[in-house]
């Protein structure tokens, strides 16, 4: 018995005896007699059908048709069930300002006014199968609205509007033990959720760099994806098929003043592959990487940026000890080529360690920090149009934290490169509030520091930015 029908017990005597009277007296209000009142109790029913039938009541007759669907719920209900085809798309609309508070013109003061819209659909098929895509459009109205001549046709073209599919796959599992994943996706390596390490399949969009972190800053790439589970174990074999490059900052934006256009990415068509083994036990977890996928910078070459192949290993561990998780990564990259005069390649290795800490209530707390080291060094890197160092040092502290129920948002990130902290770098604090269901605004500032070259050119680009977005 559910717990919605205890009251009804009638285990108690009590009970019993109180039921007792109340048939007899609803018996006497309605028959002549004691024996009219009982009468029919000792006889059984021929058929159920016969009793429901002999059971009519004036009760009967009032509820009758209640059950009934009357004509328009029919036509209302057929309705709902030819547009249930839209309940499998979700999407978001956002308005989004940015203010420069320390650029020259046309950069200076209210500096973005863009529309976006994301659209995703997303369908399980009765076998388990899922099929999920999603496209993102925008418009960026402070061209028109302070004169397109002001701006560079590089500018124009990357930021005043775009429409582009992001993810575009299909999953599903072909055994107990075999999952399979087919189509535009990202596929993440390694834990830091702001220096990259191990993360090598996805490229960035860099065009923006600082307003928003890592895990909205990555492109799907085509990719076949399928996991193979032994034990505790997860084999994942992936075959890249798709050949993308991360997106960087136009010439004459606030992110990169240089007249000089950028090269085009050179294109490639060939199958590229990579592999991940891991696994997760009681309190830590291990994963193992391998890849010869071709090299996200690239090199300058008759007027073309290349983008050669290079074998990486890697590494990721983590351990977690009561509200602390200690993390690792590590890479090594072989076949590196930063410049079309030099023959020769390098080797480099990338590595990581960080902590994060939650045993603040809403309040997360981490600390990274990492080496990238090239081997057999040649000084003459320094001199590259993005210049290289022999060590590259980079630091990063994050704090998040959640107040009024979990409506506002609190975050802080400081990201330092150099031995000694002086090589640049950022820090961006914002905050976003749960206006009401599916309505949520941002506020927060992005200071640049300089202190390299790369850091130099931006420092003077410090943002503010606000937006509101409204899930659908």
């Amino acid at each position: 018995m559910s717990k919605n029908c205890r009251v009804f017990s009638l285990k108690t005597p009590s009970k019993q005896k109180l039921l007792l009277s109340t048939l007899l007296i609803a018996s006497f209000l309605n028959a002549e007699s004691i024996d009219e009142a009982l009468e029919g109790f000792d006889d059984e029913p021929t058929t159920t059908q016969t009793a429901k039938k002999s059971s009519t009541t004036k009760e009967d007759d009032i509820m009758e048709g209640f059950d009934d669907e009357p004509a328009n719920e029919i036509k209302l209900l057929d309705t709902i069930k030819k547009e249930s085809k839209f309940k499998d798309f979700t999407g978001k609309l956002t308005e989004q300002a940015t203010f420069s508070y320390n650029d020259k013109d046309p950069h200076d003061n209210l500096s973005s006014l863009k529309s976006s819209l994301l659209l995703d659909y997303e369908h399980k098929f009765d076998n388990g199968f899922k099929l999920k895509t999603n496209a993102k459009a925008y418009y960026d109205a402070i061209y028109s609205i302070r004169g397109r001549d002001k701006y560079s046709k590089d500018e124009l073209k990357e930021y005043e509007h775009e429409i582009e599919l992001y993810d575009a796959y299909i999953e599903g599992s072909l055994a107990d033990n075999l999952d399979m994943r087919l189509g535009r996706q990202v596929v993440v390596w390694g834990r830091s959720d702001t220096i990259r390490i191990t993360d090598v399949l996805n490229p960035l969009d860099n065009r923006r760099p600082a307003i928003v972190d890592i895990e909205d800053l990555r492109l799907p790439v085509g990719m076949a994806k399928f996991d193979y589970y032994v034990g505790d174990w997860r084999i994942t074999p992936i075959a890249v098929v798709e050949q993308r490059f991360s997106k960087n900052p136009p010439a004459g934006s606030t992110y990169n003043p240089s007249p000089n256009s950028l090269p085009s990415d050179e294109s490639y068509s060939d199958v590229t592959p990579a592999l991940s083994i891991g696994a997760e036990f009681s309190g830590w977890d291990i994963n193992l990487y391998a890849s010869n996928l071709h090299n996200d910078t690239g090199y300058f070459k008759n007027g073309k940026l290349h983008h050669d192949k290079v074998k990486m290993f890697g590494t990721a561990l983590n351990v977690l000890s009561g509200s602390w998780l200690f993390k690792s990564e590590l890479a090594h990259f072989d076949g590196l080529k930063y410049t079309a005069t030099q023959d020769k390649t390098f080797k480099r290795t990338d590595g990581l360690v960080g902590v994060e800490y939650k045993g603040i209530a809403d309040t997360l707390i981490s600390y990274d920090v990492s080496l990238r080291r090239v081997h057999s060094y040649d000084n003459a890197l320094k001199n590259n149009p993005i210049p290289v160092q022999k060590n590259t040092y980079q630091q990063a502290f994050r704090i998040s934290s959640d107040f009024l129920n979990a409506t506002l948002h609190a975050n802080y990130l400081i990201s330092l490169f150099g031995e000694k902290l002086d090589e640049g770098g950022f820090q961006r604090a914002w905050f976003k509030y749960d206006i009401a269901d599916g309505v949520y605004t941002n506020v927060g500032v992005v200071d640049y520091i300089g202190g390299s070259k790369l850091f130099d050119r931006v420092h003077n680009s410090d943002m503010l930015f606000a937006d509101i977005s409204y899930s659908f």
